[in-house]
């Protein structure tokens, strides 16, 4: 008895996620293609020295980097912002505190997360709608690793519905379309 209704259960959940899993749901961020991603917020005016060579740091409130998944989290960035760097032919690095000027031309890239929850790939697919919406809080500050002027900051949210299935952007494909927009920036978009 308890199988059958194991198994009641389960075919009901892939029911509903089956049903919710048309791609044109809520998502604030598109496609990880950057012909067609759409910018998320105006470009910042990043002076063309500055574009040879990025430095990204995140940090945030106390709470959000003592939480359990922070590592993760900063994982997703450092590796997707790599990638990248790596397709514009933009030297990279990744600084686990704010990074200082240094004298040489490139951009400091300093991202306070005000909040985000990471749903990955494998929990949307096993666990459609019931996974929850992924979504991040950003505000990234670009300036000048030269001397610390500020180029401008800009702020990104994006989000996505539960109720698009498996179809729904998850964290990964939300740094993605982050990164797209700041390698657009930066004149040199993968």
């Amino acid at each position: 008895m308890k199988r059958i209704l194991f198994a009641s259960s389960l075919a009901a959940s892939l029911l509903i996620t089956g049903c919710a899993s048309s791609p044109t749901s809520t998502d604030r961020t598109q496609a990880v293609d950057t012909a067609n991603t759409p910018r998320i917020t105006a470009a910042v005016a990043v002076p063309a020295a500055a574009k040879r060579k990025v430095v990204l740091a995140l940090t945030g409130p106390k709470a959000i980097i003592e939480s359990k998944d922070w590592g993760e989290f900063k994982r997703e960035w450092r590796e997707t912002f790599a990638e990248h760097a790596s397709d514009a032919s933009v030297a990279y690095s990744f600084s686990d505190a704010a990074p200082s000027p240094t004298g040489e031309d490139g951009t400091i890239l300093l991202a306070d997360i005000t909040d985000y929850r990471i749903v990955g790939i494998g929990a949307r697919i096993f666990f459609g709608a019931m996974t929850g919406n992924a979504f991040i809080d950003a505000k990234v500050k670009f300036s000048s690793l030269r001397d610390g002027v500020a180029f401008g900051e800009q702020r990104y949210n994006t989000s996505s519905s539960a109720w698009g299935g498996i179809f729904a952007k998850m964290t990964p494909q939300q740094v993605d379309s982050i990164a797209s927009n700041i390698f657009m920036d930066l004149g040199g978009a993968k």
